[in-house]
């Protein structure tokens, strides 16, 4: 068995230990910030409560990355930026904190809560990522699919699909996060106006 000479092992060695102590750049953690998504108290509170179901999402939308779409099928992540947390768990509080300062129902109930309620509301998140186009510009795009169901009488009352593109100030994740945060903010009035028709609707 041949050995490795000394100096060629010793080289070896010293670019091992460089590789082990070269250090990452730092990792940029973004918010979907319920701050910055003002809703409109409803006039009229409805008598109801309504609980929000998990939302449900590809596996790539239950991580914290944070995903760009290059050529309208191409998914990948920033290697160095991400959400704070998944997207599904983001939009889960968001969506229940719009309710809530909404006004429109008694109360709503979250997913865990063990008490009985008289609506749920389902909901599909499709997409939630950067778009990037061929001409250096990219949009923010937010898709989901929107389901109330009478848990009373076991009826769906409603179903609605909701889209919101909003461009990007740069192709950068932090362009595409505030994108996305404004895609969020043009959504949930859509969504909580939708909820109070068909409700009411259905009354």
């Amino acid at each position: 068995m041949k050995r490795i000479p000394s100096m060629i092992l010793y080289f070896i060695l010293l670019l091992v230990s460089g590789c082990a102590t070269q250090s990452s750049p730092p990792v940029t953690e973004y918010a979907l910030s319920p701050h910055a998504l003002p809703v409109q108290a409803q006039k009229t509170k409805l008598p109801l409560t309504i609980r929000v179901s998990p939302i449900e999402a590809s596996r790539i939308y239950q991580v914290p990355d944070l995903y760009y779409v290059e050529a309208g099928y191409q998914r990948n992540p920033y290697a160095y930026n991400r959400w704070v947390d998944a997207p599904v768990r983001m939009l889960q509080l968001v969506l229940q904190d719009r309710l809530e300062q909404s006004g429109l129902f008694k109360a709503v109930l979250p997913s865990s809560s063990s008490l009985a309620a008289d609506l749920r509301l389902e909901i599909t998140l499709y997409d939630f990522s950067q778009h990037l186009g061929q001409d250096n510009s990219s949009e923010g795009v937010v898709r989901l699919q929107a389901y109330l169901i009478d848990t009373r009488k076991g009826q769906l009352l409603g179903e609605q699909q909701f889209v919101s593109r909003v461009p990007a100030t740069s192709n950068s994740a932090e362009g595409g996060v505030a994108a996305i945060n404004a895609a969020v903010s043009d959504i949930l009035p859509q969504l909580i106006d939708w909820l109070a028709i068909t409700v009411r609707g259905d009354e």
